[in-house]
């Protein structure tokens, strides 16, 4: 049960984002206000009005962030050309898909779920709103970050927020990891989670003020993508780069210490991706997450997705973690065959969606994956609409690489993203950092100043009219030729 301080801080948060509104300038003042909240407030506590979403620790923080914005930004021009036009238009068809679905879950959920003694009533009208507004305040980063962090500075200051977020939170980490998780129950009043699943090989998984030790290990790895990447970019630039690479290898070690396997796994590979590959195969490699993410439902219940070695590795690690995955893993193959009864709109909410013990009417199922949750709730359509929005980014900008410069930071985003993508999978991390970033990279390639985009293509079209010039030297235009020559020539 939340104590009287775990309301203040709550309703008080929208002051302390007008502080840092006056404090910083308006793309830091967004991200620390989104990150602070994630980080801060408390978690698993809500306060629920009819038809309105629910004011929690992900609402306030968007909901105060999108408001100064409005109030605080400067207006600007994008552009306008046609691919960016087409790529607008493609944002605008997944958003219609995602605010749309309810209707059409609601049309084809209208009759009660009996199953023994369970009775779930059937969806109204009232539902379909209800979850629009739920969707609506969930997609508000994605449009903060559309809006107002669509250029490179932008990106930059979003991966050093990370950085200097995650070494800040090392600490009250260090400190759980030594006593066992105890600060939101000491300042809230509770625990978010279950103890003891974060009692972990003779020790303790940090939780700090998030909803459970995963999302600690989560934030960690993107902690220490964000700073290999910021090193590799002050090294291409000539600045130093050490004070980058001594935080990376700072929060690599709290993470080994946090015991989340999987974010370390994640911080293995796409730290060693942004630390050795190109511009190009970063692209790529985000390129290829996107697309196997994208289409995971069929993937997996194609049977192409090699589960059974994932849960081989983890057995040879842990039986503990393997049987933990197993229990997933079935868990997501029975909720699957469950959502493919209804695979165009899903079962919608009330729990339409889970699967319950007929004897005693008691939910036997799990869900973990936010890819199974969408997929089961919304269908297709929900989940193509969720998931494009999140990869569809990543896409748009390889399509468009040549033309954005030769920058590491934006490709290093989209590595943060990409293992964020991945982590969606066995969990339901879909926070407001996700979809700031996705809106963010989306906003740089289809909505970003024509100033931004003439700087960007200044080098390129230099190179190109230098190489023209090269090439027809001999058949200059007379002006060009009368500026070549010497003062003082004789005519």
């Amino acid at each position: 049960m939340p104590n009287a301080f775990a309301y203040l801080v709550l309703l008080s948060f929208p002051l302390f984002a007008v502080v840092l509104f006056r404090l910083l300038p308006l793309q830091r003042a967004l991200i620390w206000t989104l990150i602070s909240g994630h980080l801060l407030l408390p978690s698993s506590m809500h306060i629920k009005i009819p038809m309105l979403p629910l004011i929690d620790r992900s609402l306030v923080p968007a909901l105060s962030a999108l408001i100064l914005c409005a109030l605080m930004a400067p207006k600007r021009q994008y552009i306008s050309d046609l691919e960016a036009r087409f790529g607008r238009q493609v944002i605008i068809v997944l958003l219609s898909m995602v605010l749309l679905t309810p209707f059409l879950t609601v049309l084809q959920n209208t009759e009660p779920m009996i199953n023994g003694r369970l009775y779930l009533p059937g969806l109204r009208l009232y539902d379909a709103f209800s979850m629009i507004s739920t969707i609506v305040a969930t997609l508000i980063p994605l449009w903060l970050g559309l809006r107002y962090l669509n250029t490179q500075d932008g990106h930059r200051a979003l991966l050093e927020a990370f950085v200097i977020s995650a070494v800040l939170y090392t600490f009250p980490a260090l400190l759980e990891i030594r006593i066992s998780p105890q600060l939101h129950n000491w300042i809230y009043g509770f625990f978010p989670h279950d103890f003891i699943q974060h009692i972990r090989d003779g020790g303790f998984r940090p939780v700090v003020f998030l909803n459970h030790g995963l999302m600690v290990g989560i934030y960690f790895c993107i902690g220490v993508i964000s700073a290999a990447i910021l090193y590799r970019e002050a090294r291409r630039e000539g600045r130093p780069a050490w004070k980058w690479l001594i935080t990376m290898l700072w929060l690599a070690g709290v993470l080994v210490l946090s015991k989340a396997l999987a974010a370390l796994i994640l911080t293995v590979v796409f730290g060693a991706a942004v630390l050795f590959f190109g511009r190009r195969l970063q692209i790529m490699l985000a390129v290829v997450v996107a697309v196997i993410v994208m289409f995971y439902p069929m993937l997996r219940g194609a049977g192409w997705i090699p589960v059974e070695t994932v849960y081989n590795f983890a057995l040879s690690i842990s039986e503990d973690r393997a049987a933990s995955l197993r229990f997933r893993l079935d868990n997501e193959d029975a909720l699957l065959d469950h959502a493919n009864d209804k695979p165009l709109a899903g079962w919608g909410s009330w729990g339409r969606n889970q699967l319950y013990d007929p004897a005693t009417g008691r939910m036997i199922s799990t869900t973990d994956g936010i890819w199974i949750i969408f997929i089961g709730m919304f269908g297709w359509i929900g989940y193509i609409g969720r998931f494009g929005l999140l990869t569809a980014p990543i896409l748009f900008y390889a399509l468009r690489h040549r033309q954005l410069g030769v920058s590491l930071i934006t490709p290093g985003l989209m590595m943060v993203l990409s293992a964020n993508l991945i982590d969606l999978l066995p969990n339901a991390g879909l926070v407001n950092y996700v979809w700031l970033m996705a809106g963010a990279i989306a906003g740089y390639v289809l909505w970003r100043d024509p100033k931004d985009a003439g700087a960007l293509a200044g080098p390129v079209a230099g190179a190109n009219l230098r190489a023209s010039w090269l090439m027809n030297e001999e058949t200059a235009p007379p002006l060009r030729q009368k500026r070549s020559e010497p003062r003082g020539t004789a005519r």
